[in-house]
């Protein structure tokens, strides 16, 4: 696959022509054994996996020489199944990751347009469309011992157009060329597929948890595999076991329902290992928690028999409803009060808070232990703001402000150019369009175990980025603007080189850091993203400079003095003291020369 290249200043941006339709993408969170970044995307005909960088195998000349199938000249993307073939499939072999079948170094990449390119590709013919993809949140846990498959294996839950739901895993170490059949003959044999529903599943979520999670007395060799679909109005929750080295799942599902007073429109996960806990999205503008393996004391009435038991406790697992958020009401026609649509919501600042978009582009974040708003409503957003046309500036306006004439505000640079575009006509009314979002969330850690969130927000055909949420938070609720933004806060920026040419957004996704989050810099950088669109999808990725920050300062700092020498000493004004370290660096081989360092070649 090669992709249609535009530099622009500091970015490159790479557009993927497909020829079928995408529905949704991701970027697998484990990188493949050989250096590869691991991206999933759900089409019309199945599932695609494409590795982008890396090593690629080694081939031979026999193996390079055999014959293809009919038709693999003219579409090699498309791996045909044979269902007649009755020989078993079996799993990847335990050498298959070894270094001796990757060469030795990666692609050379043009220097003036440095990008990974997809080495690998591979198409799953499931028989039905993929509308939803879910990356499950892997387990670290060192009791696990599922968790070394996991490093070596991906695994991925996918609601497709059937009604159905499946479970897919496959090696993340790229296939060789002559093994792609049965790589893909692999991951279909040995799907967890669930029957088809009378409706679609309205949203997806899926969870790796350890065995001592949900069983603490139970089976230590394996580990948990939750799957939550939002369908009509119920909850669907299956559960089963992963074994080590993923080459068998447990068909024995445990599985039960839970009703929900509206439709669900969005489910996740929390993020932290041990909590169960997810937050659902629903049609009346309302987020909840609920904990489906939360469990239900009942005290337990003592027998005759015995007396003597006082506080004996009967657990269920029947759930627990935590806490509900509600939206904001807006302005109804003929006098009707109704709360803001959700588009999305995720958990963040490791589950302390949840932000949502909702869907007149207002954004905010509901902090769920309160302290941070005192004498506030714990319904009320601590962080908030606008998207599209409005911006922070004007985000406490009322709505009917909103639609009217826009204010006067002080410039700043980043809003400069919104307030330009609708300086005198207000924000741009699309009627008759559904407004469309979404959140993508990453966290990254540094030295001293603290987490931050990079946050990506998309709405309608514009995305936003917050590099470093906990920075944002930290100096917009310490200014006097209400916990609404500041001037001088890392504040929302607008990024405005993403071309998917007129197509609608279907989904957003980061890439990892390049480097570690506790480089110079690295917390308020803006992370790489995989934008998927109707018929493409588009990576839009920052160029790195030729040295990093860090060492160049470093550089330029070490060789000032000698520079400073010898321009005292061609002015006639160098003492004894500068006469000595010119000396000692001449006596080490160095140049007392003045060099021109890192601005120019």
């Amino acid at each position: 696959m090669e992709p249609r290249v535009t530099k622009r200043d500091r970015k490159l941006h790479l557009s993927y022509e497909l020829p079928h339709r995408i529905h949704c993408s991701h970027i697998y969170p484990v990188t493949a054994p050989n250096g590869s970044t691991v991206i999933v995307y759900g089409h019309e005909r199945g599932l695609r996996i494409l590795w982008r960088g890396g090593r690629r195998r080694k081939t031979s000349g026999p193996q390079a020489s055999h014959p293809q199938p009919n038709g693999a000249r003219r579409n090699k993307d498309v791996i045909v199944i044979d269902d007649d073939e009755e020989d078993d499939v079996q799993a990847p072999p335990k050498g298959h990751s070894e270094k001796g079948e990757y060469e030795a170094d990666e692609d050379e990449q043009d220097p003036d347009c440095p990008y990974p390119a997809i080495i690998e590709e591979v198409d799953v013919d499931l028989g039905t469309e993929v509308l939803a993809l879910a990356i499950p949140t892997l387990p670290s846990s060192a009791s696990s011992r599922t968790t070394n498959a996991l490093r070596s294996h991906a695994v991925v839950a996918a609601s497709c157009a059937d009604g159905s739901q499946k479970v897919l895993h496959f090696a993340l170490a790229p296939p060789a060329l002559e093994s792609k059949h049965t790589f893909v003959r692999h991951i279909v044999r040995k799907q967890v597929s669930f029957p088809s529903t009378s409706s679609l599943p309205r949203a997806i979520a899926a969870k790796i948890v350890a065995a001592d999670v949900l069983d603490r007395a139970g089976d230590t060799e394996a580990s948990s595999f939750l799957l939550v679909t939002a369908v009509s109005d119920r909850l669907e929750i299956y559960r089963f076991s992963i074994f080590d080295e993923l080459t068998t799942l447990n068909q024995d599902v445990q599985r039960h329902s839970v009703s929900l007073p509206h439709l669900a429109n969005g489910i996740s996960f929390h993020p932290s290992q041990s909590s169960t806990q997810l937050i659902i999205s629903d049609v009346s503008g309302t987020v909840r928690i609920y904990d489906p393996y939360a469990p239900a004391s009942l005290p337990a009435r003592p027998s005759s028999a015995d007396s003597s038991s006082e506080g004996v406790v009967v657990e269920t697992h029947h759930g627990k409803w935590v806490t509900a958020f509600h939206t904001t009401f807006a302005d109804g026609k003929a006098g009707s009060a109704r709360r803001k649509h959700i588009l999305d919501a995720k958990w963040v600042m490791n589950g302390k808070a949840v932000i949502a978009l909702l869907a007149d582009g207002e954004w905010g974040i509901w902090d769920m232990s309160g302290a941070s708003q005192p004498g506030k409503s714990a319904e009320s957003f601590v962080l908030g703001g606008f998207l599209g046309a409005s911006t922070a500036s004007e985000s406490a306006e009322s709505s009917k402000q909103r639609r009217g004439m826009s204010k006067l505000a002080p410039m700043t640079p980043n809003t400069r150019k919104a307030k330009a575009e609708v300086l005198f006509s207000g924000p741009p009314k699309l009627s008759g369009l559904t407004p469309k979002g979404g959140i993508s969330v990453a966290t990254s850690a540094s030295r001293t175990g603290q987490t931050d969130n990079s946050l990506l927000m998309w709405y309608n055909a514009e995305t936003y980025a917050i590099p470093s949420l906990q920075a944002f938070w930290q100096r917009s609720s310490g200014g006097s603007s209400g916990g609404l933004g500041s001037l001088y806060a890392p504040g929302l920026t607008h990024i405005t080189d993403l071309n998917l040419a007129n197509e609608c957004i279907t989904s957003i996704s980061q890439f990892a850091s390049s480097t570690a989050s506790t480089s110079f810099g690295q917390m308020n950088t803006q992370r790489d993203l995989l934008a998927s669109a109707e018929h493409r999808f588009v990576i839009l990725q920052a160029l790195q400079p030729p040295m990093p920050p860090k060492s160049l300062f470093q550089q330029v700092v070490s060789e000032r003095p000698t520079s400073r020498d010898q321009r005292m000493l061609d002015a006639g004004d160098l003492d004894l003291g500068g006469m000595d370290r010119m000396l000692d660096s001449m006596a080490n081989g160095g140049d007392a020369r003045p060099r021109k360092v890192g601005f120019a070649h």
